[in-house]
């Protein structure tokens, strides 16, 4: 009796759509050697360069526009870990990050995104309403860093476009882009990398108010990255959530 050999339809587990397709056409891809190390060396590089680019605001008189240039580059100067780092260590040991964590645009990518995006929000504005229920009001990190930045506007608008767009791009390519992938390479099941994922990236936040609030959201994310097999439909989903807060510091404070 001969059994028919499985067909491989991946060049490893948790491949993301352009490496798939890529592999398909005959292009050599192989099987990064980064993992779940490589995750938190990431963190740890954001940690440390969040904690420097910090110091310089012991030593600027506040409120004054140099004070609010250096709450903007404090918040900038971390992506160097968080989203650098990933950066580097597909380029290096893997087939670069177009490829290893899918950043593949097109209009179905987009448009999901857009959709996915809508289910954070949805998600986000009924817990942060269970919250304000039980808590009283509150507010986020970023939006207590934006009310410092009031007087400010060129500050408050790169500010503004650093939580609309830069701040899904970075936090996306660390963890729905390296961990989960990691994750995924790894053998794990979808849906548990989709909530381990989500986990460390409302605990990342440290704001134990809003962590269920964050936790929902990464959730949501996750599963686009799982539902369309790449980071681009997350990005653009994390882009659509924050588009809201982004716009209120821009026009709202």
């Amino acid at each position: 009796m001969t059994t028919t050999p499985e067909v491989v339809r991946s060049p490893y587990p948790g491949a993301s759509d352009a490496a798939i397709d890529a592999w398909w056409s005959g292009l050599p891809i192989k099987r990064p050697s980064w993992g779940f190390p490589d995750y938190l060396i990431a963190v740890a590089a954001w940690f440390l360069f969040s904690v420097v680019s910090a110091i310089p605001i012991a030593f600027v008189a506040d409120p004054s526009a140099a004070y609010a240039w250096v709450l903007v580059i404090s918040v900038v100067v971390p992506w160097l870990g968080m989203g650098g780092y990933p950066w580097l260590i597909s380029k290096l040991r893997g087939n670069g990050i177009v490829l290893d964590f899918g950043l593949r645009f097109n209009g179905r990518d987009i448009a999901w995104g857009v959709l996915w995006g809508g289910a954070a929000l949805l998600a986000a504005s009924i817990i942060a309403a269970i919250l304000a229920a039980i808590f009283g009001d509150f507010d986020s990190s970023a939006g207590e860093l934006a009310t410092s930045l009031n007087d400010y506007g060129v500050q408050r608008f790169l500010f503004a476009i650093g939580v609309g767009f830069g701040a899904p791009i970075v936090e996306e390519l660390c963890y729905r882009g390296l961990l989960q992938t990691s994750l995924l390479k790894r053998g794990m099941s979808k849906w548990l990398s989709v909530v381990i994922s989500a986990a460390l990236f409302a605990a990342m936040h440290l704001e134990p108010i809003r962590f269920a609030l964050l936790f929902a959201i990464g959730l949501i994310l996750g599963a686009a990255r799982i539902h369309r097999n790449n980071t681009t439909t997350a990005i653009v989903a994390h882009m659509t959530n924050n588009l809201p807060g982004a716009i209120g510091i821009l026009f709202l404070l």
